[in-house]
C-alpha cells in the first residue's frame, strides 16, 4: 500500500474561485452553492489570495460591515499558502498543521488546478483505514491500482475508480453518470 498518496489523487479539482475585486456578497453566493467553507481569490488563474469563513466573521460579522460593500481583496489572507499536485498528502498535513491552516490550493505552473482541505485528508484517512481493516480480515495483499482514489464526482476515496468520459468515478458516480 502507498503510504504517501500524492495531492493530485485526493484533491477537489472544482475549486470555488472569485476575482479579488468581487463583493463578498457575491462570493458567499457562490460558496452556498459549492457547499464550501473557503473561496479562492484568482487573478489570471492565479491564486492570489483566499477568504475563509473565520475572514467572513473576524474581519466582516465583528466589525459590522455590509457584505455586498466589501470587496474580497480588503478581507483575503494573503499570500496564499499552496502546494503542488505531486505533495504528498503527508506533506500537506505537516503544512496544515504548522501553519494553522485548514485548506491548500494546489497549483502547476502556477495556475490554480485543485485544494486540499482538512476533510479530505479526513476522508481519506478513513477509507485508508477501512481498506487495512479489510486486508486484515481478508489476509489479501492490495496492489497500488486496487487502491484507487477519489471521485472527480462526488470527493469521495473508492476503492476502486472506473473512468468514464476522460473522469475518475467511483462505482456509484459511474452508474448515474451513464443514466
Amino acid at each position: 500500500m502507498r503510504a504517501d498518496i500524492p495531492a493530485k489523487e485526493v484533491m477537489t479539482r472544482e475549486v470555488c474561485t472569485a476575482a479579488p475585486d468581487e463583493s463578498l456578497h457575491a462570493a458567499a453566493k457562490k460558496m452556498i452553492k459549492f457547499g464550501v467553507g473557503s473561496i479562492v481569490v484568482v487573478d489570471g488563474g492565479e491564486p492570489r489570495g483566499i477568504v475563509t469563513e473565520k475572514d467572513i466573521l473576524s474581519k466582516v460579522v465583528a466589525k459590522n460591515k455590509t457584505p455586498s460593500e466589501v470587496k474580497l481583496y480588503e478581507i483575503m489572507s494573503s499570500p496564499v499558502i499552496t502546494i503542488l499536485p505531486t505533495t504528498s498528502i503527508r506533506e500537506a498535513t505537516r503544512i496544515m498543521i504548522k501553519k494553522g491552516i485548514r485548506r491548500l490550493p494546489v497549483i502547476d505552473d502556477g495556475k490554480l488546478v485543485g485544494i486540499v482541505t482538512d476533510t479530505d485528508i479526513l476522508n481519506i484517512s478513513m477509507d485508508i483505514s477501512e481498506l487495512i481493516g479489510l486486508l486484515d480480515e481478508r489476509s489479501l495483499e492490495v496492489l497500488p491500482e486496487d487502491i484507487g482514489g477519489k471521485c472527480e464526482r462526488c470527493g469521495r476515496f473508492a476503492e476502486r475508480l472506473v473512468e468514464v468520459n476522460g473522469m475518475k468515478l467511483c462505482e456509484d458516480c459511474a452508474e448515474s453518470f451513464e443514466d
